[in-house]
This record gives structure tokens, sequence and C-alpha cells, in this order.
């Protein structure tokens, strides 16, 4: 990527200095406008109210754990918002906090600490903002931001792994930082074995179950964004890396992967990359939805040097995908999508607008939808899945890449927009069982969990197994992680684990058996 200081050398001379006057449009909001877990109107604030404190203990339980499970859940997102009076400017953006709840034969041991990045520790140590992050710039205005390095600095915040007996938190292209599974000790920044600078890595990963490979893509932003694909083999080493410039600058958190390609959804949510670089405006605030020019779908060979092809689809934004894999000719993807991410991009989304106790807009549900792309005569068909307001679509991971029967996701209710449900899939039948938490309880992303030695397949008409979901109860201001069995979602938790404490807003989650 074009550093910021590379640019303004360059363009120096065609005048682009009489544009840098002026103050920085994303700065850090006051913390006092915002209070702390809302009131009746707005039970859902306690998402955006950090939790400051790290914990281990043992936590409460309430029914019974299943003999059959023990391992570990681990789960990441934002656990910090605000320092010194100072508070970012989206829900998405904030300090990574890892959870781990293990399973073991007394109960369930909790444990959250904070991943030690560069800008954590920074921050920690001057008690306070001093790194601009993807949504909120440094303080100071423009002249701070401009005097600060030409890149952002990961906070680990979004998704973590277990890989060959390490953990990793990743964020949006940059490196992962590598934790103690037990511990969760930061080890630091991590570039998996490869030469700095080779290749940079997007958050959300695929493990395909069959031969151990774990795929990455990343993209290095600028005016000519450059994709990067980065395979490892099971044994750890790189099995191949390609890098592609992107004929869109747009802004793309996941993609699909299956077990002969990958597809990347191309939706038009574009940078403006002028005021990034001027360091007038956050990546966030650069962002511009333009549905007039469709979503761009672009399929590459998982391996070799084949160049990719093109296929149009209706404007359709995509945060998360399900899965994908091939059928007799056909490439099927399943993802969430939205004919308007107004919730995230706009005048006044809910994301950003919550941060100040807002509710903000939303008026376009996640719907369940999917490509059906025919790879020889290079056709591309839409459908229509599930409607409603579903959003963090999660698998059997053992299926990963492969034809698969059942989805996990949550939903929210008509008209909000935090989920209250968690629902699953038949993706054959499309017939739905489902849980309620109620109106003042807000779940996570369901995390399905196979039975230990069970081999599973797209073609039984069951999936047993379990599934957790971490829920934050407004009316307790406590969090508690509810234990389904997979097959009677609606029959209610078989356990719950209870916290001593709320969680805010917590992304994705990953299972590790014992």
């Amino acid at each position: 990527m074009v550093t910021r200081r590379q640019f303004l050398l360059l363009a120096g001379e065609a005048g682009v200095s009489l544009a840098v006057s002026g103050c920085a449009a994303s700065p850090p909001l006051r913390k006092d406008v915002f209070e702390e877990f809302g009131d009746p109107a707005r039970p859902y604030l306690g998402l955006a109210t950090s939790l400051r404190e790290e914990h281990s203990y043992e936590a409460r339980i309430e029914g019974k754990i299943p003999t059959r499970l023990r391992g570990t859940l681990y789960r990441n997102g934002p656990g910090l918002f605000d320092r010194n009076g100072l508070r970012k400017r989206n829900l998405l953006d904030g300090d990574g906090m890892v959870q781990s709840f293990r399973f073991h034969d007394q109960g369930v041991h909790y444990r959250n600490r904070f991943v030690r990045t560069e800008k954590y520790l920074a921050e920690e140590s001057a008690g306070r903002f001093t790194r601009e992050s993807w949504s909120t710039q440094a303080p100071g205005g423009w002249w701070a931001n401009f005097m600060a390095p030409g890149k952002l600095t990961g906070q680990a915040s979004i998704t973590v792994f277990y890989w060959r007996d390490r953990l990793y938190a990743f964020d949006e292209c940059s490196l992962p930082y590598e934790l103690d599974p037990d511990t969760l000790e930061t080890s630091g920044l991590s570039h998996l074995g490869l030469p700095e600078g080779m290749t940079v890595y997007a958050a959300h990963a695929k493990l395909d179950p069959r031969n151990g490979e774990w795929l990455h893509f990343g993209v290095r932003y600028g005016p000519a964004s450059k994709l990067h694909v980065t395979i490892f083999s099971s044994s750890g080493a790189l099995k191949h890396h390609r890098e592609l410039t992107l004929p869109r600058n747009v802004y793309m958190h996941d993609w699909f992967v299956s077990g002969n390609y990958l597809i990347f959804n191309l939706h038009p949510v574009e940078i403006d990359y002028l005021g990034v670089l001027l360091c007038r405006r956050s990546l966030v605030d650069s962002l511009n939805w333009r549905p007039e020019k469709g979503n761009l779908v672009m399929v590459l060979d998982r391996e070799g040097d084949n160049p990719p092809f093109f296929l149009d689809a209706s404007a359709s934004y995509m945060w998360h995908t399900l899965n994908a894999y091939e059928e007799g000719g056909d490439l099927v993807a399943d993802y969430i999508g939205y004919r308007n991410p107004d919730h995230f991009v706009g005048r006044h989304p809910l994301v950003s607008a919550v941060m100040t106790g807002q509710k903000g807009d939303h008026v376009y549900p996640g719907e369940l939808r999917r490509y059906r792309i025919d790879t020889k005569a290079r056709t591309l068909r839409e459908e229509t899945v599930g409607k409603g307001s579903y959003e963090w679509p999660r698998i059997n991971e053992q299926l990963r890449c492969c034809n698969y029967r059942f989805g996990y996701m949550a939903r929210a209710r008509p008209g909000a927009f935090f989920w209250n449900e968690i629902v699953r899939i038949d993706m054959k039948t499309v017939q739905t069982d489902s849980y309620d938490f109620g109106p003042t309880c807000y779940c996570t992303e369901p995390v399905f969990i196979p039975l230990p030695g069970r081999a599973y397949s797209f073609e039984h008409a069951s999936e047993p197994g379990f599934v957790a979901t971490e829920v934050f109860d407004s009316m307790t201001r406590r969090s508690f992680l509810a234990l389904f069995q997979a097959e009677q979602l609606a029959s209610g938790p078989v356990a719950i684990v209870h916290l001593t404490h709320h969680v805010p807003f917590s992304y994705h989650g990953w299972w590790h058996p014992e």
C-alpha cells in the first residue's frame, strides 16, 4: 500500500497540499455522551459498554454439562471501547479480548484476557488513545494523524483459531497475534513462519477438514488494492501463495472456499482513498455504498495460477459466508446478504450511532442467500433461501468446503437489529428450529460442537451435537453461555454457564476438543 508520505510527495506538484487544510473528520467521541448499560428503551447498550477487568474463575453452572463435552470454547471480540474520557466511533472497533470456556470433569473454567497488541500496550502505558484505528482517528486533529504511521495497527479483535497447538487472534488485514491456549497470555505478533511483508491476513481463515489445510485471504488496501491468498498445509508449511490486483477498491470481510475454488464477493462498498491518505477521515467513514454497480463475483482456482473469471450479480452486502461446495456442475455459495448495509454505511448507521446511545438506521435485514455458479458455462443464479434478520452464520466445521445439511445462525426480531434468537436451518428442506431468549437478552454467533468420534455427512437427516452461544442479559447486566442439544434447540438450553460480569459485543468463536 502506498504510504501517506509517498502519496503526498507524489501528489504535491499537482497541488494536493492545498487540500490538506482543515480538521480530522473522525476524531474520538466524548465518553460522557454515552450511558453505560442504557435503560429500558435502550437495553442493548451493554453490548457497547467496555469490560475493563480480566477474570479467571470456576463458573456457576445451571443444569448439567454433558459428560461427552470436554474441551475449550474460545471467543474473540472488542472488549475495550474507551480511554481517558474518549470513546471509539464504531461498535465494531475496540481492543481485542479473547475468552475461554474450558469444560472439564468438575465444571467450566472461565478466563478472559486482552490481546497485548502493540497498540494496546502503547495506549495502556499512556492511559489514553494514541493510535488511529479503522473507525477512529487519533486525538489531536489532522496533524496528529498525518504524523502517525501510514498504516493501521491490528487490534486482534475479530476471530480466534486453534492451529497446531497454538491460538491465534486475527483482525482485518494485518498479522495475527499468537496466544497461549491455556493461559491466553500473548506471545506476540506472528508471521506464521513466513518472511515479513510477504502476505497479509484478513480475519476469516478457513480450515479444510479433509486435508488439514489452513486457507487465508487478505487485502493490502490502497489505490490499487492487492488480494493475497495464502494456504498452509497440515504440517504448517506454506503450500501456495498468490497476489492479484483487484478490479475494484472495495471493503471485504469474508470469502468462500470450496474443494476446488475460492470465491470473492466484490460487493459495491467502495473506499474513498483520497480522504484516508490525506488523513481527513477514517477508513470506515470513507466507505460508500454504490448499489447501481451491483456485485462482481470473482472465482479463482484454489491451486495454480490460472486467471480468475468474473460474474455479475445484484447488489448485496456480505458480512459473513455460511459455506461453499460443489454439486454436480454447480458451485454453491451460501451467505448472509443485505440489500443495503445501512446499519454500517451511510449517514447515521446503527453501529456508529449506538456508541453515543442513539438508535441509528437499520432498515434492511440480513437474508440467507445463495449463489449457484455453473463453472463451465460461467453463469450465475441467485436465490433467497431464507428471509428474516439473520447474522453470525456457522456450520459444523467438519463439513467446511463440502456439501452440508444444517446452518446455525442468530436472528433478530422484526424491526430490531441485535439478535435475540438462535436458529438451525435445514438447507435441504428450509425448515427451521429456533430458541428465543426474550426481548432483553442478546445472543452471539452459535458455535456447533461435534460429538467426539462422530462422522458427519450432508446425507444424514440429523446432526447430533451441541450448540453454544454467549448471551448478554440486560436485566442482570451479566452474560452467560447457553448450551443446547443441536437437534432440540426449541427445548431450550441443557446447561447455562453463568458469568459474574457482562461481556460486550462478541464476534466469533472456535471449539477445540480435549
